[in-house]
């Protein structure tokens, strides 16, 4: 991974176009961003309580838990590539930009069709030893003609939805109100507790301190213009010191590929 192009405002505010090749683009396809859609961690614990059952002493199993059994382990994968874009976006944000995204959101999935609602991202970052809400908004877009994409600029897009995050007060509750759910899923000294302890100490000083960050996932050529002018006019409304970061991550393989690559159905 190299950067492309970069503008930093401050430590907290700025934009940075990365450029992936193509053998690091397959390996997180096949790796961390696949482990991120089908949430391994709760898979895996999953398929051993499955496990134990249809393998203990005296249990009558039935075709229904083999099926189940079947189905988790063969990992087959089918989702739409905005789906593998937010999943890229916290996969690179945790490595390489100390974010930290502990509840996959599929653990709250009733309908597996079914959106996110509220942000694409709810988490944490770290930023010079302080930990501070994240919340965030991730685009997929293959467009050329123009720059910024439209993904950027639309009514639905990054620019107003992080706009949005920042003047509705109501909106960013229900995401703070979203994490405090979860704490009870962890114990008193688990990352989570203390990450939570701490940037909601940051989120209620005066003034009120949080982070948004907008990523933007391409299958084209890098071009410093996907993101410059959306960040010039973020920049005047979202007032610090709530940070503002906008990403461009550029991925060497067109977006029809990437399932399969996941799937293991392509070299």
């Amino acid at each position: 991974m190299r950067v492309n192009y970069q503008h930093n405002e401050t430590d907290f505010r700025g934009y940075q176009g990365l450029e992936l090749d193509d053998e690091e683009c397959r390996g997180h396809l096949r790796g961390a961003v696949k482990d991120n859609l089908l949430d391994r961690e709760e898979r895996d614990n999953t398929l051993d309580r499955l496990r134990a059952l249809r393998d203990e002493t005296g249990f009558d199993a039935n075709e229904g838990l083999l099926a189940d059994i079947q189905a988790l382990e063969e990992e087959n994968i089918q989702v739409q590539n905005f789906r593998i874009g937010e999943a890229y976006a916290e996969v690179i944000l945790e490595q390489e930009f100390s974010c930290r995204f502990y509840w996959n959101e599929l653990r709250d999935a009733r309908n597996p069709k079914g959106n996110k609602t509220g942000a694409d991202l709810v988490g944490f970052i770290e930023l010079n030893g302080q930990v501070l809400f994240l919340f965030g908004e991730v685009k997929t877009s293959s467009e050329t003609a123009n720059r910024p994409p439209q993904v950027m600029t639309a009514e639905d897009g990054i620019e107003r939805q992080l706009k949005d995050l920042y003047s509705n007060r109501i909106k960013r509750q229900i995401l703070v109100s979203y994490l405090k759910n979860k704490i009870r899923h962890f114990e008193a000294d688990h990352p989570f507790r203390l990450d939570y302890n701490a940037s909601e100490r940051a989120y209620y000083t005066n003034p009120e301190n949080y982070h948004l960050t907008g990523v933007l996932i391409r299958d084209v050529e890098p071009n410093g213009l996907d993101l410059s002018a959306s960040y010039n006019r973020l920049r005047t409304h979202v007032l610090e010191p709530r940070g503002l970061r906008l990403l461009a991550l550029y991925l060497p393989i067109q977006k029809q590929d990437w399932i399969a690559i996941i799937n293991g159905e392509t070299e």
